[in-house]
């Protein structure tokens, strides 16, 4: 069980940490299919998004383990439905955030 919490702190932390480089030292790079080249939006904006959602993910990454325990399992399943439900909504907000500020 002390496992568990372990686990969950280090890979919550992780999360925080990527989300924190991504948002504030901008290393988009870290951002899995990212081009450089390619990317014509809103970079800062980009950033910001991503780097938050990833804190978010890694501050409820490390609450897991307090929910399932104290709480109910029920907390699993919110995990999960929070986790898939923002992540459908940011790949629709930065493919707006692409789009949309495309000047051609």
């Amino acid at each position: 069980m002390l496992a568990g919490f372990i686990v969950c702190f280090l890979v919550g932390f992780q999360c925080i940490f990527m989300g924190f480089l991504i948002w504030k030292k901008k290393y988009l790079s870290l951002i899995a299919g990212y081009n450089e080249v390619t990317y014509k939006g809103d970079k800062e904006k980009l950033a910001k998004v991503v780097g938050v959602f990833t804190i978010i993910v890694g501050l409820l990454t490390m609450l897991l383990p307090f929910g399932l325990e104290f709480a109910s399992e029920f907390f699993g399943l919110l995990f999960g439905a929070i986790i898939t439900i923002g992540s459908i909504v940011l790949v629709v907000y930065v493919n707006k955030l692409t789009k949309h500020t495309d000047p051609k």
